[in-house]
Order: structure tokens, then sequence, then C-alpha cells
């Protein structure tokens, strides 16, 4: 078990480094100016010489392998340097806004959960029924629509038309509704057909069979057999979404104008604003990562062969 976690480690070392030169590169070779977008912010004309100022305060004047060991060094700290366009410390900056994000995906994770084992059990107990073509129906758009497009239909409803929920994103329970739904609807179609498929699976096994012929109830066989036995692809796929969920903050925050990391990171993007960028992604990579090991975790707790297989 503890070489298992050891060589994940190692494994998390080297996505998160390979990860930081992949970005580090892409930004500075991708044909953009930092320096322009830096005195465009600040207001300044940016003549000639007042690049080369620019370009020799934010650093960008030196060799591209000199910016990134510099870079590395400082970020081996957590020191990922000032934003470019607030001269603010961008790890600062990434933990004030971070427990807004990770809140709305926890929301959504908890959202998500509920209401996939929802419409999966119907599904598979209502099979080819009406219940089951209507959760059928809702996976098939839920996985078709952008949630993007899903934000702004939200939005348009409650908020324009019914004017029952604010638009825009904040503090208030109210406010966080439909970026919930809007950030969990295509987790929800993926996870509840797979639900529906495992339980389908398993109602005509051996032990389901078995348990029917002693008495045991309905209820009892299906959350102390059927569920627990398909936790296990649940797990996966909820380990793989809550990453999902927290990546999915770029693009609806920016529709909600929520007040996370997404929102944050987008004018990062807009203003070629490199250590917000580089920091984020990286942020992003390390969620990602994180929660696969933590999935493989769950794992060895709910299933002892997997342990077993772990040492």
């Amino acid at each position: 078990m503890l070489k298992f976690f050891a060589r994940r480690l190692f494994l998390l070392i080297l996505t998160m480094f390979l990860t930081s030169v992949f970005i580090f590169f892409i930004l500075r070779l991708n044909g953009t100016d930092a320096a322009m977008s830096y005195l465009n912010a600040s207001g300044i004309s940016p003549t000639t010489q007042a690049l080369e100022h620019a370009r020799t305060q934010l650093g960008l004047d030196k060799p591209i392998l000199t910016q990134y060991i510099l870079w590395l060094k400082n970020a081996l700290f957590l020191d990922f340097g000032n934003s470019y366009i607030t001269a603010r410390p961008v790890a600062s900056d990434m933990a004030y806004y971070f427990p807004a994000t990770f809140k709305l995906a926890i929301l959504a994770l908890i959202f998500t959960v509920l209401v996939s084992v929802v419409l999966g059990v119907c599904g598979a107990i209502y099979k080819d029924k009406f219940i089951d073509q209507v959760v059928k129906f809702l996976s098939f758009i839920g996985v078709c629509m952008p949630n993007f497009w899903l934000g702004f239909l939200l939005i348009m409803f409650f908020s324009v038309k019914l004017k029952l929920l604010p638009p825009f994103g904040g503090e208030g329970f109210a406010n966080l509704i439909m970026p919930v739904i809007t950030i969990s609807l295509m987790s929800i179609a993926i996870n509840s057909r797979l639900i529906r498929t495992n339980i389908l699976e398993l109602k005509n096994s051996r032990h389901i069979i078995y348990a029917k012929a002693r008495g045991v109830g309905r209820v009892v066989i299906l959350f102390r057999h059927i569920l627990k036995n398909v936790s296990l692809p649940i797990i996966t796929a909820l380990g793989m979404h809550l990453g999902e969920l927290v990546g999915s903050a770029l693009v609806v925050e920016s529709v909600f104008a929520y007040p996370g990391v997404g929102l944050y990171a987008v004018n990062a993007i807009i203003n070629n604003d490199y250590p917000v960028i580089e920091c984020f992604i990286l942020l992003m990579a390390f969620c990602f990562i994180a929660l696969n090991i933590l999935t493989d975790a769950l794992y060895a707790l709910i299933d002892p062969r997997i342990k077993k297989a772990m040492v």
C-alpha cells in the first residue's frame, strides 16, 4: 500500500513538472505579448521604449530558459510571482478566490450524487417504461448541451422571464442554484446512465437471486446488495467528475459572474497575465491528480481485494 502511494506521489510530481514546462513555454511561444497587454491595462501608450521597459520590469527580457528556471525556483516555494495586471501576489489571490470555486464544486458534487442515484435507480426499476424514457431523454440532453448554453437558458428563464433567481453568482444560496445546476448537468447525465446500467446487470446475478429466494425485501436488496456493488464504478466517475466540476468553473463562473478562481483565470487569459494562467493550470492539474489518488484510496476502503492488490 505504501509503495503504491509512493509511486503515485512520484507520478504527481512528474506530471506537475511536465505541466509547468508545457504551459510556461507555450504561453511565451504563442505569439502574444504580455508587455503589450500590461501597457494597455495600465493605460500607457505602447511605444517602443515603453515596451522595452515593461519587458524588463516583468522579466520578459531574459532568455526563456532563464525565465523558467527563475520561475520554477520560486514556484517550488508556492511563490508564483505577481499578476501583471493587478501587481498582487498570484498565490494570495488564488487562495482568496479558490474557496468560492471549491464550495461551488462541492455543492455540485452533492447535487450530482443525489440526482444521479435517484434517476439511475428509477431508470433501472422502471426499465423501458415512461420514467425510464424520461431519464434517457434527460441524459441525452445533459450530454449534448454545452454548459455555457444551459447557463444562458437558465438566466433567461428563471431570472429574466420569471424573476425567481438572481442572474449573477454571489454568497447567497439563491445565487448558487443556477451555477450548481449548470456545472453538474453533464455529470448527472453520465452517472445516472452508469448507475442504471450497473443495476440492470446486477439484478439477475446469482447472489441477488439467492437473496430474493431467502425472502429479503426489495429495498434491502437495492441498498445493501446492489448499490454497494455498483459503488466502485460510481466512485470512479465521481472522482473524475469532481475534477471536471472544478475545471468547468472556468466557463460557468464567467457566465454567472461568480467570484471564483475560474472568473479570475478568464480575466488573466484575456490580458495575457502569464503568472495567473500558469498558477491556474497547475492548480487544475493538481486537483485532477490528487482526486484520482483519493479515488484509489476509497477503492481500498470499500473493496479489500483492491487493497490487497495495492500492497
